[in-house]
């Protein structure tokens, strides 16, 4: 018989010293991979890095506020993400489903589009870039952030490496 009715394999392993040596080896394995091999995510550090949020519709009180440059913060994390270093304003537009189901675009009184680009140190990698504070940008992702004097949301328009 391979178990006896102690429950010993062989009448010297208990299933339960089995049971615990198999858990310990799985999980240090798991470890193993988790925290090993080569990370694809982070290149390299310490980049200059160029953003650009778009943000739509905003009324003259904020586009001068933002105008006034000053650091740029994750609104969520209070994370410091970069230094405003231009902002360039256009007519704000948004568009409107007529009823027949055509769209047309309207241009709102004292609503403008603003691309405020901002610049900072930080990583990028093989999936994006990264703030020093590591919060991922990437083209298309939405970001709510605040200034000194300003609390909005935009997207990331352009983001770049430069020099």
């Amino acid at each position: 018989m391979i178990i006896n009715k102690e429950g010993k394999l062989f009448g010297k392993i208990s299933i339960v010293d089995i049971a615990v040596i198999l858990i310990a080896v799985l999980l240090a394995a798991g470890i193993y991979i988790r925290f090993s091999g080569s990370s694809n995510v982070v290149v390299s550090s310490g980049e200059k890095i160029e953003c650009t949020f778009k943000v739509n519709n905003l009324r003259t009180y904020t586009v001068d506020a933002l105008k006034k440059g000053g650091g740029l913060y994750d609104k969520t994390s209070k994370e410091y993400i970069g230094d405003i270093t231009e902002v360039k304003v256009e007519e704000g537009n948004y568009k409107v489903n007529m009823q027949d189901g055509s769209f047309k675009s309207v241009t709102p009184p004292d609503r403008y589009n603003v691309y405020v680009t901002v610049q900072f140190k930080g990583k990028s990698g093989d999936s994006g870039f990264f703030t020093a504070a590591n919060k991922f940008l990437g083209t298309g992702g939405s970001v709510n952030f605040t200034t000194k004097y300003a609390d909005c949301g935009g997207i990331v328009y352009d983001i770049k490496n430069i020099e």
